[in-house]
């Protein structure tokens, strides 16, 4: 599944339409893949649209999923803005000469010094030169393998990092709880978005911490009886803590694309602290009781712990 592919088209008036397999469900994909495609072309991300996902356009489409959305799409339009840059840069050589030759905020430059060629007049004389103005792209993740039978192997190109510590308020009464406030420092790589980043940190975090909290599965007779939002609870806005999450500066990541890192799931995992924090509550108000483990901590549970008597 670590594969993915991307048609880049520039049409003569400048603007650029890009399909790749990626599916926007919210989590800011698109708008990734706008920046990428902006960054490497070096133009303002208004001139670009990204298509809806068609496996017309592009094939074999991996699942957006795992956090592997951008990394994968996002590298494969990076190759395919590189193949159409390498076609303009030769385009830009024939007019204006042997030479260096970038591209710059849409403006091309010769041996370091600006020219009257802005990106549009480039695009137009590709065009009327019979340059081909369309990419097709494709990205497999380098250097990722694993042995089934020896279950062992390199399955992901990097890991991400980071640190969380939440402060919860247990009422030690009702067994009701609060969480007040959660510090994060997360490496996010070279961040492509981030406010796009911020908000799957703090999503996740919340996310996380329903799981290990609210979200109850219970069965009667072998049926699910929490099927609904009535019976089945889960993290709202007044349930969220304030949240203070920043990532780690000047912080590169060599394996991904524009040496950012995935955003998705890993801060999902920082929820687990939610739990810990209602156990450490707890165990301070009843501490002739040892703990039992047992997720989701609800509170009817943490109720029972603090005040039933063990025979």
């Amino acid at each position: 599944m670590n594969q993915a592919g991307a048609l880049v088209n520039v049409y003569w008036d400048g603007s650029v339409g890009i399909s790749t397999g990626a599916v926007e469900m919210g989590q800011g994909v698109y708008t990734k893949i706008k920046t990428i495609a902006a960054k490497t072309l070096s133009i303002d991300p208004s001139r670009i649209k990204i298509e809806s996902t068609n496996t017309t356009r592009v094939i074999n489409t991996s699942p957006t999923s795992a956090s592997s959305g951008a990394d994968l799409n996002g590298k494969a339009t990076e190759i395919g803005c590189n193949k159409i840059v390498e076609r303009l840069i030769e385009v830009a050589r024939e007019e204006l000469g042997l030479g260096t030759i970038t591209l710059e905020n849409e403006k091309i430059y010769h041996n370091g010094k600006e020219t009257e060629i802005n990106w549009k007049d480039l695009v137009w004389k590709a065009y009327i030169n019979r340059v081909n103005l369309a990419a097709q792209a494709y990205y497999a993740t380098p250097g990722i393998y694993f042995d089934r039978e020896k279950e062992k192997g390199k399955p992901f190109a990097y890991h991400s990092l980071g640190t969380a510590v939440i402060e919860a308020t247990v009422d030690c009464l009702r067994g009701t709880y609060t969480f007040d406030t959660v510090h994060i420092i997360h490496d996010a790589g070279r961040s492509l978005n981030y406010l796009i980043d911020l908000g799957q940190t703090e999503g996740g975090l919340v996310q996380g911490m329903g799981w290990v909290t609210l979200e109850e599965l219970q069965f009667e007779k072998g049926k699910l009886i929490s099927d609904a939002l009535a019976t089945y609870k889960v993290p709202d806005i007044h349930f969220a803590p304030t949240i203070k999450a920043k990532f780690l500066e000047d912080v590169e990541n060599p394996y991904a694309v524009l040496k950012s890192k995935a955003i998705g799931e890993p801060p999902f995992m920082y929820g687990i602290g939610a739990y810990f924090a209602l156990k450490d509550a707890a165990q301070a108000f009843r501490k002739d009781r040892r703990w039992k483990y047992s997720a989701p901590l609800t509170p009817e549970k943490l109720l029972l712990y603090l005040h039933e008597i063990e025979e």
